[in-house]
């Protein structure tokens, strides 16, 4: 069916002078039934399995993918991911180019956080969870771009980035993934990405974005990735939607369902999630690619299809354009329209969005890498300052106990733990990388020490080899200096086999995993203070620590330059800045913990034995210095429609120059339906030297006032609400008319 299609002489869609949606019509219109379902296809560019000797690796590559290259001639092959490289990436280009059509392929990465899956170096930033704790959305946006330019240069087009999920439940091994709690946050940093992948005007140095996973990833049963989700309509509109709404309004160009089933219904085949909301009232006009396997699991695993043809029905019928990946979806698909099942129609829609990301990137045009462009762009001077720049900004100090930092660098410090020497600071969605190119935790010590003589470093072993000759040592070793520096967490590096987090790994408690509390009690026996740096994709939660520890800095994933920020900051070269952007709950059974709760919450009910409040709040983060919040204005009374003015006075009242992140809350004081004890409405970060105060003027939408009534449409109230600056620093009210 449709087979008769020939290509004319000279196809006018290779016209770059056309419109990108002129170009699209001109080639779907010379496309047979079996070429139009092959754009929808994405396979896996494994790197090849074939023992090297003395053949070339892309030798080795064209035999391990040779089933697949016919596939590309013949056209049956949209886009590829998991491709190991730049010179494997033009290569499956080049097979393109012999297809009759000569459509260029889509070539996708997950570039979470820097181009780090399929290349053998590149700029590695730090973790979302860690640049979350920037509230910089200006600076994710520079990050996205950098990562773009660092895909295009090496072939790739397509970055299955931002994680525009809200975390609920930290158990989840992808919590690192994310930008935290809070669905504002969540949307102005994921927007901010979107932008910076993309550009304002897709062009050869855009890639690209994809938004993930819709939706409530973040809220799985028992923290387990891809678990159902139960919860309330009102709940996935008032938290786990609007991040998404935020960044289709940024003009996203891809989205991809999420693994769960939501209140009964998978991701992957609800159409009034994927068709009605997502196209229908947000407007989305980009394509949406199914997750890994998702098609095939409404059959295998939620078994709300009868085969994995119907499957492929259910999914395509619900708005899924692209299959990732692999085998069985052409075959079903095109049965599925020669039996009537499937209309031709919706075949071509989904293509003909997938032909017009292709033609707005400018593939036909610039399809491969070219390797003096990887050399002039890859791990630039310029990338590995914006990386440093970033983990700086994502660094929170937790606690500082009596100024215990900064540090001296006199001081005689020993360092161990599991995480000070090795490359765990890059975090998961990122393969080793050259030593060369990582700092280290240790390294940025010494570096920043002022006389690395003054450092001893005890090696303990991995987070599951701590002995206890390795306890033994190391405490020996610090009774011999001034302080101790334990770098403990967890390791979520995809090459490691004993990582203990990241994607399909989750956590059965909020602990120090393996014995790394032992050796941080026996350090502590010493007498000698402990400063503890957490390297860590998702919240570590030992009351133990905080009571004994004498400081602790949460660094996160830091990335490629962690090393050299913690140094900075835990020897005052820098001040610490970033603010925690997920609520640190005390234990498992505090959960689930987050800042915006109804006012019921704790009302009445208590902990036996433990207190009810966080270990740490959303928003905490220490500094070298002070700020005092001296006053909140705004008017004392709002007419409907006008926006809220919000002026904020701070001051430096400290000795050292720093940055505050200032966080601005909303309270509804009464409302027909109840509302959080507060939320996020705009946040802004300010430098201040000593002495100096500034106001901060804020503007408030009208639509910041508003919530979902019981039909689920935003309304506004008249009463009286307040305005929280900091962590109930400062506040006023007014009355909304």
């Amino acid at each position: 069916m449709g087979q008769e299609r020939r290509l004319t002489a000279s196809p006018e869609y290779l016209d770059p002078t056309l419109s990108p949606e002129r170009r699209t019509q001109l080639l779907l219109a010379q496309m047979t039934l079996d070429e139009q379902i092959g754009q929808m296809c994405q396979y896996v560019g494994e790197p090849s399995t074939t023992p090297a000797g003395n053949i070339d690796e892309l030798t080795n590559y064209k035999l391990a993918l040779a089933d697949k290259a016919e596939l590309i001639r013949s056209g049956l092959v949209g886009s590829f991911l998991k491709v190991p490289g730049a010179r494997e990436a033009s290569y499956l280009q080049e097979l393109a180019l012999s297809s009759r059509l000569k459509i260029p392929l889509l070539i996708a990465t997950d570039a979470i956080h820097g181009h780090g899956m399929d290349v053998a170096a590149a700029t590695i930033f730090p973790s979302p969870i860690g640049m979350a704790s920037s509230f910089d959305p200006a600076l994710l946006e520079r990050v996205a771009a950098c990562t773009a330019l660092e895909l295009r240069a090496t072939g790739f087009h397509w970055a299955f980035s931002p994680n525009l999920d809200v975390v609920r439940d930290p158990r989840w091994g992808r919590t690192g993934e994310t930008f935290g709690e809070d669905p504002y946050l969540v949307g102005a940093l994921g927007a901010s990405m979107v932008r910076g992948y993309q550009g304002t005007d897709w062009s050869t140095s855009s890639v690209l974005a994809c938004g993930k996973h819709l939706v409530a990833g973040g809220a799985p049963e028992n923290g387990l990735n891809g678990a159902p989700a139960e919860l309330s309509e009102r709940t996935l509109h008032e938290f786990f939607l609007p991040p998404f709404a935020r960044a289709v309004e940024a003009q996203l160009a891809t989205l991809m369902p999420a693994h769960n089933e939501v209140n009964g219904v998978p991701c992957h085949a609800d159409e009034r999630l994927l068709n009605d909301l997502l196209r229908e009232r947000w407007g989305f006009t980009g394509f949406v690619v199914s997750d890994w396997n998702d098609v095939e699991r409404l059959y295998s695993v939620h078994r709300v299809a009868e085969s994995p043809k119907h499957a492929a029905l259910r999914a395509v019928c619900a708005g899924v354009d692209m299959h990732m990946h692999g085998g069985g979806f052409f075959e079903h698909v095109k049965a599925l329209v020669e039996e009537g099942a499937l209309p031709r129609a919706r075949i071509e829609q989904a293509v003909g969005r997938i032909l017009l990301a292709k033609f707005r990137l400018g593939l036909f045009e610039q399809r491969s890498s070219d390797p003096l462009q990887i050399e002039r762009t890859v791990l630039h001077p310029d990338h590995r300052s914006l990386a440093l720049e970033v983990s700086r900004r994502s660094l929170v100090l937790l606690k500082n106990e009596g100024a215990t930092l900064p540090l001296s660098k006199q001081a005689r410090i020993m360092v161990t733990g599991p995480n000070a020497a090795d490359q765990s600071v890059l975090g998961d969605w990122c393969r080793l990388q050259p030593p060369a190119n990582v700092v280290s935790i240790l390294e940025g010590i010494r570096k920043h020490s002022g006389a690395t003589a003054n450092v001893t470093y005890v090696p303990c072993g991995s987070i599951a080899e701590i002995s206890d000759q390795a306890i033994r040592d190391a405490s020996d070793a610090a009774q011999r200096a001034d302080l101790v520096i334990a770098v403990l967490g967890e390791n979520s590096i995809r090459e490691n086999p004993a990582r203990t987090s990241g994607e399909n790994l989750d956590r059965a408690s909020l602990d120090l995993p393996g014995r790394q509390l032992e050796l941080a009690q026996a350090l502590v026996a010493t007498g000698k203070p402990l400063v503890v740096v957490l390297v860590n994709g998702a919240p570590i939660c030992s009351t133990w620590l905080v009571e004994h520890a004498a400081a602790i800095l949460e660094a996160w994933e830091p990335g490629m330059q962690g090393g050299s920020a913690v140094g900075e900051v835990l020897f005052g070269d820098q001040n610490p800045s970033g603010k925690l952007p997920l609520t640190f709950p005390r234990s498992v059974g505090h959960l689930k913990s987050y800042y915006n709760h109804k006012p019921s919450a704790y009302h009445r009910g208590r902990f036996h034995a433990s207190a009810s409040t966080a270990l740490f709040p959303f928003g905490h983060g220490l500094n070298y210095t002070t700020f005092e919040y001296r006053a909140v204005r705004c008017q004392a009374r709002l007419r409907r429609g006008e926006a809220l003015k919000v002026d904020v006075e701070l001051a430096n009242s400290g000795a050292r120059a720093g940055e505050e992140v200032v966080l601005l809350y909303l309270q509804d004081l009464c409302a027909s339906l109840t509302r959080p004890v507060k939320e996020l409405k705009a946040f802004r970060r300010v430098f201040l030297e000593p002495g100096v105060a500034k106001t901060l003027r804020f503007e408030l939408p009208p639509e910041a006032l508003a919530f979902l009534d019981r039909d689920l449409t935003p309304t506004l109230e008249s009463g009286e609400f307040r305005l929280i600056a900091g962590n109930d620093a400062a506040s006023c009210t007014f009355w909304l008319e």
